[in-house]
C-alpha cells in the first residue's frame, strides 16, 4: 500500500504564563484550546516551571503536556535560583509539545544585547517515517536585537537538512525587515493572510506570530487564527504536510 504524504496541524501560541485576558492563570483552558484546534504539535512561548505566583509555581509545561497525552521538550530561557523555602529552579522560556516522538532538543541561548534573555528550541519529530526539525523562539523587543536573533536561529537552521518548520512569536509585523530576513529559508504560512492579527486578544491589531516552513513543508489546508482570551495572544494554527 503506498502511503500518501505524512500531514500534521501545527500551533504556535504564546500563553502569557497560563493567564487569560481576565488575568486568571488557568492551564486547563489553554490546553481546551490546543485540543479545540486538532493541533498535533506546538510551539509555545512564555512558558513557566515552578517561576512565582503568577503561575501558582506550577510546572506549566508537564500539567499541559498530561492534559494533553503529549510529549514535550522546554528551553529555559530564565534560569533562576529557588526562592526562599522552596526547592524548584524558577525557570522561564519556550515548549514544544507533540503527539509525535520527540528524538531530539537543544536548546540555544540568542544574542540579546543585556535585555531578557532570548532562545531558541530545536527539536526532531518522527511523523510516521519523516522525521522533521521544529523550531520554537520568542524574539525580542528591539528590532536590532530580532535582527541578530534572526541572523542566529538562520545559521543554526541551516545545520540540518530536511523538513523544517519554525514558530513563534516575533514581535514583529510581516513587512518588518526581521521577517523579510526569515524568507532566505523560510515562508510564512499566513503570509497571503493580510488580516491574520494575533495580538492583543479580545482585538487583535497587529500581527506578531508566526508559522514559518521550509520547501521541504507543503501547506495542506485549513489555516486559522484562533480567537480565544485564554491568552493575550491569539494562538495560530495550519494544516501542513512533508513533501
Amino acid at each position: 500500500m503506498i502511503q500518501g504524504p505524512a500531514s500534521l496541524t501545527v500551533m504556535s501560541y504564546n500563553i502569557q504564563h497560563g493567564r487569560g485576558m481576565d488575568d486568571r492563570y488557568d492551564p486547563a483552558r489553554i490546553a481546551a484550546v490546543i485540543r479545540r484546534a486538532g493541533a498535533d504539535v506546538v510551539g509555545l512561548q512564555e512558558v513557566d516551571r515552578h517561576f512565582d505566583r503568577r503561575s501558582n509555581y506550577e510546572d506549566t509545561i508537564t500539567v499541559l503536556a498530561a492534559r494533553l497525552g503529549m510529549q514535550y521538550a522546554y528551553g529555559a530561557n530564565l534560569d533562576g535560583d529557588p526562592e526562599p523555602g522552596r526547592t524548584e529552579r524558577r525557570q522561564y522560556g519556550i515548549a514544544v509539545l507533540s503527539k509525535y516522538p520527540i528524538v531530539h532538543q537543544q536548546h540555544y541561548l540568542l544574542d540579546s544585547g543585556g535585555q531578557e534573555q532570548r532562545g531558541l528550541l530545536e527539536t526532531e519529530l518522527v511523523v510516521q517515517d519523516a522525521r522533521v526539525c521544529f523550531y520554537v523562539t520568542h524574539l525580542g523587543l528591539e528590532q536590532q536585537e530580532r535582527l541578530a536573533q534572526i541572523s542566529e536561529i538562520l545559521d543554526i537552521a541551516a545545520r540540518q537538512a530536511g523538513p523544517a518548520i519554525l514558530t513563534g512569536d516575533f514581535n514583529a509585523q510581516p513587512d518588518s525587515p526581521e521577517v523579510t530576513a526569515m524568507s532566505r529559508s523560510f515562508r510564512n504560512v499566513f503570509a497571503d493572510l493580510p488580516a491574520a492579527y494575533t495580538y492583543p486578544a479580545g482585538g487583535a491589531k497587529e500581527t506578531i506570530d508566526y508559522i514559518l516552513v521550509n520547501e521541504g513543508i507543503a501547506v495542506g489546508g485549513q489555516r486559522e487564527v484562533v480567537r480565544s482570551v485564554a491568552s493575550d495572544h491569539y494562538p495560530i494554527a495550519a494544516a501542513l504536510s512533508i513533501r
